[in-house]
């Protein structure tokens, strides 16, 4: 009974590290990802580039929100804001870039991001001038003048140059887009029909992470 019993325990382990072995292979090449560059950062990182005018960033807010968590401190998770939506309004989406950056600066990108999705997708009020933009700053502490410093200022020019630079160089042509250090593109139309999006998201960006 005991030789039986050592016997299904040996099977059992041999089959558990079959198993793991073979799930990288639940993940594919041109249906769960896209390799947008060959070489990839030297260490671990993940980029959303998105728009607060788009709103599919605004229903993917939560499932980004538990990646996020479940990732923690080890992998950055950087935001960067695009500069073609609205497409009908340029000017709009030149504002709000801008106005992303200076959240950023001062710490309250989440606050920012959180009442810009608010105004656009729950009470369906767009914002863009420039003065709107800036009452969302006045509530969160930060004076007229202060905002007018840092978005004019050469720092802020060069961090939006930096943010749009990097769309170029990683191909965005659509928002919400997921890069996994600098290599690999999340196709997150394949996680979307997954009877457990969020823990399919999270086990697809490991797999990436861990991708030479």
């Amino acid at each position: 009974m005991k030789l039986i019993l050592s016997v299904f325990l040996v099977v059992s382990a041999l089959w558990g590290n079959i198993v793991n072995a073979a799930s990288p292979l639940m993940f594919e090449k041109g249906t769960h990802y896209e390799v947008i560059r060959e070489q990839a950062s030297k260490t671990p990182r993940l980029t959303e580039h998105f728009s607060l005018y788009c709103s599919h960033c605004f229903y993917n807010e939560e499932l980004f929100k538990k990646l996020k968590s479940k990732l923690g401190n080890d992998v950055p998770f950087n935001r960067s804001h695009v500069i073609f939506l609205p497409q009908q309004n340029p000017q709009w989406a030149k504002n709000m870039t801008f106005a992303f950056v200076v959240a950023k600066k001062l710490q309250i990108e989440e606050q920012f991001v959180t009442s810009v999705f608010d105004y656009h997708f729950k009470q369906k009020v767009m914002l863009g001038n420039i003065d709107e933009i800036r009452d969302i700053f006045s509530v969160n502490g930060v004076s007229k003048e202060q905002f007018n410093q840092i978005i004019s200022s050469q720092e802020t020019l060069d961090t939006v140059k930096t943010m749009l630079k990097g769309a170029s160089d990683d191909q965005v042509r659509f928002t919400p887009d997921l890069i996994v250090n600098n290599k690999y593109r999340v196709l997150l139309s394949s996680v979307r029909g997954h009877q457990s999006p969020e823990q399919e998201l999270i086990k697809l960006v490991q797999f990436l992470l861990t991708n030479p």
